[in-house]
Order: C-alpha cells, then structure tokens, then sequence
C-alpha cells in the first residue's frame, strides 16, 4: 500500500549517481532517505538500476515465490515507455514515510527502444513531472554509463556522488562529472554533492580526500565513515539512523541530508537554476 502525501509543492529530485560498481550508491540513497523520513518528509525511492539491488533489499526476494512474485512486478522501466500513465500502482511502501517505486529489467529495453527516439533521454523528467505526493525523490542508478544514468541527471536537480576512495573509483567519479558536463546544456542536475565513503581516515584516505579538495572544492561534502553500523543496518532492511540513531554514521547521513536539502531549501524542478554551485574543477 502507497503512502499518501500531503505534499503540495514540486518534490526535490535527487539521482545517487556513478559508473562504478561499489562506490555506495544503493546504500546512500536508503540513508539519505531515512534521514528526509525522520524530518517529516514524504519520500520517494526509484529503482532504476536493471539489476533491482535496492527493490531486492528493501522488498526482499527469499525464495521461489517470492522470485515468481518479482517477475511479475511492474517497474519504472515500463512506464518510460508510456509516460502519461505516470506512477500509478507501482509504489510500495518500504518504511513509514518511504515509498520504493521498483527496478526491473524493462529499463534495458526501454533503452534499446529509446535509442533513436530524441524524447528518450527526458522521458523521466516527464514521469516526475506530475508527481506531487512527495518532498524528496530519490533516484538509484545503476553502475554504468548510458541511458538510465543520464535519464536520471536529466530529471534531477540535485546530483549525489558518493564514491571510494581508491583510484578506480574517483577515476570513475570523473567519468560521471563528464557526463555531468555534457548533459548541462539540457537542463541537468546542477547541484552536485560529492560524497566520500566507508572512510577509514588513514594516511591513505587523508591524502585521497586532500586530493578531492584541491579537484572539486565545494563540490565536496563531508565524508561517511567506514562503520559496522551500515552494514548491520542494511542487513535488517533499514537506514542507520533508525538501528542507530545516535552513532557517528547516522550523524554523517544528516549532514549530508542538511547539504542536500536544507531544511529551509524549497524544492526546485530539474532545468531550474539557483540549486547550488555548477560543476567546477580546481
């Protein structure tokens, strides 16, 4: 059952982007999410990675059933087809005031069916764009370049960025801030949040977030620590804030929430200006 919403303005959208595998992506945007729910927020969850991590975790796949179960679930893929239907009937509710809209192997044909049709890259902009049961939505992309990724900063106005901080992954970072770039001219997410995680806070990862610094400045938000806490939570289908709410992960996701979305930020739609800094390189 969907959670109704008394929100009236445009909700925040918000693509957890990269295209790498392992940078956190999945586990940021549950967080994130948490943390939006525990302000008072109305929440949306899309899942638009094909391979469905985040509708897997939160709404679990255990057995023959349930894999039966998940065949047959409609996802967001199918409605990029047909945006006038919007998202009726695909919500579910994952925790109080956090709805998952889920992920399923569609997208890849959708981005096959897309290919030459030059409305496909905005084709998920214009299913948001009457979507107002919400504050916030957050978008999970798949760990690729291509058509989800970009279709996901074009509807966004906000871009988080979490990544490791090893050289694969910040190359890969450069990657998305590439794509970023190319897609400005389109209306793409001007707000870009880059988010260092499972920071040990070794030499090792000093000198990668001194490096960070000097490549992004302000672009740079404050780093997640590498913490048990995550994992444990995850494990129990939920965001630390609410296993626990009083450790220094949890303290980092709000920070991150507050540099995101600050309580006092009203939501803007994608394409519009004025959402923080534009990409810039030191």
């Amino acid at each position: 059952m969907s959670i109704v919403s008394a929100a009236t303005t445009r909700p925040l959208i918000i693509a957890v982007a990269g295209r790498k595998g392992g940078g956190g992506k999945t586990t940021t945007a549950i967080n994130l999410a948490g943390v939006l729910a525990a302000r008072g927020m109305r929440v949306l969850l899309i899942d638009l990675d094909p391979q469905a991590s985040l509708t897997r975790l939160l709404l679990g796949v255990d057995d023959t059933e349930g894999a039966e179960e998940e065949s047959a679930r409609e996802g967001i893929g199918a409605r990029l087809m047909t945006p006038r239907k919007g998202l009726a009937g695909l919500m579910h509710a994952a925790w109080p005031g956090v709805d998952l809209c889920p992920g399923d192997r569609s997208i890849e044909t959708t981005a096959w069916a897309l290919v030459d049709d030059p409305t496909g890259p905005l084709r998920l902009r214009k299913l948001l764009a009457g979507v107002t049961a919400y504050d916030a939505i957050l978008i999970d992309t798949p760990p690729s370049l291509g058509f989800a990724l970009n279709v996901a900063l074009l509807a966004a106005s906000v871009a988080v960025l979490p990544t490791m901080l090893v050289q694969q992954d910040l190359d890969a970072l450069d990657d998305t801030i590439d794509v970023l770039e190319r897609l400005a001219e389109l209306g793409a997410a001007g707000h870009i949040v880059i988010v260092p995680n499972a920071v040990r806070g070794d030499g090792n990862d000093r000198q990668a977030l001194t490096s960070l610094a000097a490549a992004y400045a302000d672009l740079l938000a404050s780093p997640i620590p590498l913490s048990v806490a995550i994992k444990y939570a995850l494990n129990a289908h939920q965001p630390v804030i609410a296993r626990e709410p009083l450790g220094k992960a949890a303290d980092a996701y709000r920070a991150l929430a507050v540099r995101v979305c600050p309580p006092s930020t009203a939501p803007m739609a994608a394409g519009e200006t004025g959402v923080g800094e534009a990409v810039t390189r030191g």
